[in-house]
């Protein structure tokens, strides 16, 4: 008699039960990007604004990581929000400005004007979407989430356009995985990206996510 949870098959050793993942949070890479933000927070505070000079893409996508972190996590000082700008060209410059992200919910209009339309084929693009999807460089990501990516992209790019906004190509650096357009509204600047939200996992529905986010430009 066997008193314990374990199974022997064919004469082996008893099997250990598989042990649950830990949460995201208790991961290495997560606590690695809690490290980083709360050490970006801490030097934003002291020094008012923290640059980037000459960052390569993989770093980019790392700053741009530890940034939402700290949005998604709430480590911001209060009534503060992160800024980033280019700088020196691929740089990047942080600083913390007053108030609110411009597209967080509480400053979102009671008003959206409904849902934006995605169009289901890529035909009459949008000139800065059409550049975006002849630029192998850019969205490098299984092809089935380039497509979805560039679907996204012409819907937001065509409503912009619709609601009497300018759409331009981007002047902030991407990683080759990601891509996105510059959309004017009252005389400012939003990048809007497209990225694969996890490109190293090996889940079917996890690597299958993509991520929509903006940033103000200028």
């Amino acid at each position: 008699m066997i008193d314990d949870d374990s199974t022997i098959a064919d004469g082996g050793e008893p099997t250990e039960p598989a042990k649950p993942r830990p949460p995201y949070s208790e991961r290495p890479i997560a606590r690695a990007r809690q490290a980083k933000a709360q050490e970006l927070i801490e030097r934003l505070v002291a020094e008012g604004r923290v640059r980037i000079a000459d960052p390569d893409d993989g770093e980019v996508a790392e700053w741009r990581r530890v940034v939402n972190y700290a949005e998604h996590h709430g480590l911001e000082p209060a009534g503060k929000r992160i800024e980033k700008v280019p700088y020196g060209g691929p740089g990047l410059e942080l600083f913390l400005a007053e108030g609110p992200h411009p597209n967080a919910r509480s400053q979102r209009p009671k008003a959206a004007g409904g849902p934006v339309p995605v169009p289901a084929r890529l035909g009459h693009l949008h000139p800065v979407v059409a550049a975006l999807k002849d630029d192998e460089s850019r969205l490098v990501m299984p092809s089935a989430l380039r497509r979805r990516s560039l679907l996204l992209l012409q819907g937001l790019a065509a409503e912009a356009v619709r609601r009497g906004f300018e759409v331009r190509r981007v002047r902030s650096s991407f990683s080759p995985r990601e891509g996105g357009v510059d959309v004017a509204v009252d005389g400012f600047a939003y990048t809007v990206s497209a990225r694969q939200e996890f490109p190293e996992s090996t889940n079917p529905e996890r690597s299958a996510r993509l991520v929509l986010q903006s940033e103000f430009v200028s």
